[in-house]
């Protein structure tokens, strides 16, 4: 390594220490809210007569403001800075997830989720734009990876607790479903005000760079934009078809994402016929495993500076897992094939985001990373109807339908042609 690959490295390495587990710590956060809907549910439905096909449109009402405002919150994020608009974010979506725990009936917890989308859209698509801002793109597949293992790593920790909370914290007469929204809601709330005092929205701003690092930090971002010459206008992403791809191959893998974070609690409690307390616990083994792979992928991309079989590999494994899963009477194998399924739509995120990003630059990278991530929240919308009606005709049933979805955005991933991937230059659709 040479001096100047020496100094690079080093900056590089600081702004990784400086981002990586702050950000991990917003989406764990994230994804903490956005999931414990699946543990409130083994108490909730019953309480609030909610049934399997209306919980499943409950799931979904959460996604509808995420398809339409994800492009305009990506837009004004790259207008006001990453700073203030991921804090208002933070603050917002926990003050709604809070609120929940004083609803009534189906339609105030379906008025809640549908607000709670609304404040969180944006939040995953705008950490996508903010790392291209400060990584380049060598190191963004790893960087994802270190980034999205906070999902499966947020069910480690939450399913535990959350089966915890449902079975003993009954305080002032309250049910454990409603202290579960309170109790993971407050940390996003606090999180958000030290957002607006930690992140920096640019490298330009940042204080804790020298000068020397700045400016070698912005010309080495700026050398990989240079290369990207099709800058797309911003009307032309709209009418993009790589963009709109990528999103329906993340749309598809969200079925079985979302899915599975919100029906699975409901699938094992039935096959392992036990408390709460022990669902919670046999629900830390698929985000364990999920948490290790998701880091291994982003490693093994960007070390091969290979994408697109990276991604498609996990699917592939998640689809054998899930339907194993589904065919299976045996309640081990039953796991096992969960533990592939749920590692394969969280560990295809890396390369998949990576893959993405090695076409677009500055403000259409902004957009077009918010289309992709709007037909994520199209797929999740859609998903979850067709779970709850799946669940309804049995768990087999259900596994095999997350197992089709990954099947579609297999063939998807596999039939994309991707030009110039091993070095960053512009890709065109022909």
């Amino acid at each position: 390594m040479n001096q100047i690959d020496a100094f690079g490295e080093k900056i590089i390495s600081k702004v990784k220490w400086r981002f990586i587990p702050f950000l991990f710590l917003l989406y764990f956060v994230n994804y903490l809210d956005r999931s414990n809907l699946g543990f409130a549910a083994l108490g909730m439905n019953k309480e609030l007569g909610i049934s399997m096909i209306a919980y499943g449109a409950l799931t979904s009402v959460f996604y509808l403001p995420y398809f339409l405002f994800e492009v305009p919150s990506n837009m004004l994020l790259n207008r006001y800075g990453a700073r203030k608009w991921i804090a208002r974010i933070l603050i917002t979506w926990g003050i709604v997830t809070c609120l929940a725990m004083w609803v009534h009936n189906y339609w105030q917890i379906a008025a809640v989720r549908f607000f709670l989308g609304m404040m969180e859209a944006g939040f995953l698509p705008g950490i996508m734009f903010y790392f291209t801002l400060w990584f380049p793109q060598r190191e963004r597949a790893r960087v994802i990876g270190i980034f999205t293992s906070a999902l499966p790593i947020s069910l480690i920790v939450a399913a535990p607790i959350s089966g915890w909370i449902l079975d003993h914290v009954h305080w002032f007469g309250y049910s454990g479903w409603r202290w579960l929204f309170m109790i993971e809601g407050i940390p996003a709330v606090i999180l958000g005000i030290c957002t607006l005092f930690y992140l920096t929205s640019q490298p330009s701003e940042a204080k804790w760079l020298s000068a020397e690092e700045k400016n070698w930090l912005i010309e080495e971002i700026k050398k990989e934009d240079v290369k990207k010459k099709e800058h797309v206008k911003i009307k032309e992403i709209f009418s993009n078809l790589r963009t709109w791809r990528l999103g329906i191959v993340y749309g598809f893998s969200s079925v079985a994402a979302s899915g599975m974070t919100l029906f699975l609690p409901m699938v094992v409690k039935e096959f392992s016929k036990g408390s709460n307390t022990l669902v919670g616990f046999l629900m830390m083994l698929p985000p364990g495993f999920a948490a290790i792979f998701t880091i291994l992928v982003g490693w093994s991309s960007d070390k091969t500076k290979e994408r697109k079989y990276h991604a498609s590999g996990a699917f592939a494994v998640g689809l054998i897992g899930l339907l194993m899963s589904a065919i299976s009477p045996n309640p081990v194998v039953k796991m096992i094939g969960i533990i592939l399924g749920q590692s394969a739509v969280f560990s295809f995120m890396p390369p998949f985001w990576a893959l993405s990003s090695l076409f677009l630059s500055g403000t259409s990278a902004a957009v077009g990373m918010a289309i992709i991530s709007s037909c994520n929240a199209f797929g999740s919308f859609a998903g979850g109807f067709g779970s709850g009606y799946f669940k309804s005709i049995g768990n087999n049933a259900l596994l095999a339908y997350y197992a089709c979805a990954l099947l579609i955005g297999l063939i998807l991933l596999l039939t994309l042609r991707v030009k110039g991937e091993k070095k960053v230059a512009p890709v065109r659709e022909r």
